[in-house]
């Protein structure tokens, strides 16, 4: 049976505490999103976490914060601000064609005081993982997937609403690189046309709850009110990032895993003959 236009957005499955067999099992293998509670829920963080607490920690502290467009990262800069007066401004809605937001930066690096407040989910199954922080309000994430790995988005205050389109709905998004060309949301289907093609699910991802991205599903991410959030990205095998999904280029790992080694490697020989 052929789902209408009418049926979408499709929701996001719901689970309480998922043991780690279960959330292989049934999400992380097959490649599945799924909104998690009674985990984050259980952080002290939950508690703490909001403008006075950050400011009591380290309100003096220059920390790098993204100034976009809209939601456009592939066109953000970075500059630096002292974390309480950034909070003054993430507490309030923020006017005009220039948002700033602090993402996805590492937590243990620019707030090491608040990493005994959260406790590493048990489902990430390696010591090889990131933990990046987000806060702000008011800030809308252009569509992007992970081409690496996993993630589970733990939100700590606040909401998160999220849009997931699973990779098969990539010829509808207008992608480059890892992003989506389109940086707005309603989307300007004038502009993007096919984008009215695409099938996507959607959820609110509430205070104590974390979603989970398999590799290569798109997601758009709109903070309204002031949140605070943890990302926990972990790779996936070899295998799993090199056999993209259907929907996905097959050139998307050259992309992201021999570039990067190719100009690394040029700058060493670059550095170390002047050759090239």
């Amino acid at each position: 049976m052929m789902n209408s236009k009418n049926d979408y957005p499709l929701q996001i499955e719901r689970i309480h505490a998922p043991s780690v067999d279960e959330f292989n099992r049934l999400y992380a293998e097959p490649g599945k999103p799924v909104l998690i509670t009674g985990v984050v829920s259980n952080w002290e963080a939950c508690k703490l976490w909001n403008s006075q607490y950050l400011c009591s920690v380290a309100g003096e502290r220059e920390v790098p914060v993204k100034r976009m467009s809209n939601g456009s990262y592939l066109d953000a800069r970075t500059e630096m601000i002292r974390l309480k007066d950034y909070l003054h401004v993430a507490s309030k809605e923020q006017n005009g064609d220039e948002l700033l937001y602090l993402s996805e930066q590492p937590v243990e690096k620019i707030l090491p005081e608040i990493v005994e407040d959260y406790t590493v989910p048990e489902y990430i199954n390696t010591k090889e993982k990131l933990a990046v922080c987000y806060l702000g309000s008011h800030v809308y994430s252009q569509m992007h997937f992970h081409p690496l790995g996993k993630a589970l988005l733990c939100v700590v205050s606040g909401r998160k609403n999220v849009k997931l389109y699973a990779p098969d709905q990539t010829p509808f998004l207008y992608q480059k690189y890892n992003f989506s060309k389109i940086d707005s949301d309603p989307v300007d289907l004038e502009k993007y046309p096919l984008y009215g093609k695409a099938k996507y699910y959607e959820c609110e991802v509430k205070s104590g709850e974390m979603l989970f991205f398999p590799i290569y599903w798109w997601h758009g991410v709109e903070t309204e009110e002031f949140t605070s959030a943890v990302v926990f990205f972990w790779n996936d095998s070899r295998k799993v990032r090199w056999l993209p999904p259907s929907g996905i280029p097959w050139y998307t790992p050259l992309i992201f895993e021999v570039a990067p080694w190719y100009f690394k490697t040029k700058k060493i020989f670059n550095g170390i003959f002047g050759i090239f």
